[in-house]
């Protein structure tokens, strides 16, 4: 039995692939890593990453898979008691989505495997200014907003044409990729101050 907390899933959900013509089968979910020692959400379309982690107890089991969003969004739609834990109980080959409350939802695991997303995270964004797609941000928003930030806040570390590293709180944060446009360019913007 793993617990999932539902703000940390329903902000991670945001970030998988919804494409139908995306043939990369392993981002249309959400990618669990659970043990003992934790558990970890991460979710990533390709432009924009969220990794959401979490404590978990000795009873937890050690399983890794990906929850597909369908079975997420079944999930999230879960009538009232919105503060209880959603319940992911490993099977072979089948898994279960569930509550305290009876509900269920049973799901084969999406096929792997899931991209390395340790490798894109950042080590130290150098800062410089990128062009990010507005779309990506407004979905870090609303991460925000799911995970009880009032007015949608998340801090963002720019890494010129490199990854941009995002804040969310202390146990979720995320990459978005720059757009690269040869047609822009960061401009000396003094001229507006004078």
């Amino acid at each position: 039995m793993i617990m999932l907390d539902r703000a940390k899933l329903k902000a991670a959900a945001r970030f998988a692939a919804t494409d139908p013509k995306d043939a990369r089968l392993s981002l249309h979910g959400v990618l669990v890593e659970a043990s003992p020692a934790g558990v970890r959400l991460v979710a990533t379309d390709g432009h924009a990453l969220l990794v959401a982690r979490a404590a978990a107890d000795s009873d937890t089991d050690t399983w890794t898979g990906i929850v597909p969003a369908d079975a997420i969004k079944a999930a999230l739609a879960w009538k009232g008691h919105k503060t209880l834990p959603i319940i992911l109980i490993p099977g072979e080959p089948e898994c279960r989505l569930t509550r305290a409350t009876g509900e269920a939802v049973v799901f084969v695991p999406a096929p792997g495997p899931f991209p390395d997303y340790r490798k894109v995270i950042p080590k130290a964004p150098d800062g410089k200014p990128s062009f990010y797609d507005p779309d990506f941000l407004v979905r870090f928003k609303r991460a925000a907003e799911d995970l009880g930030s009032d007015l949608g806040l998340f801090g963002l570390l720019p890494g010129g044409d490199g990854a941009g590293l995002v804040y969310l709180t202390d146990d979720v944060a995320g990459v978005v990729m720059p757009m690269r446009s040869s047609a822009l360019a960061v401009a000396d913007c003094q001229w507006a101050a004078a």
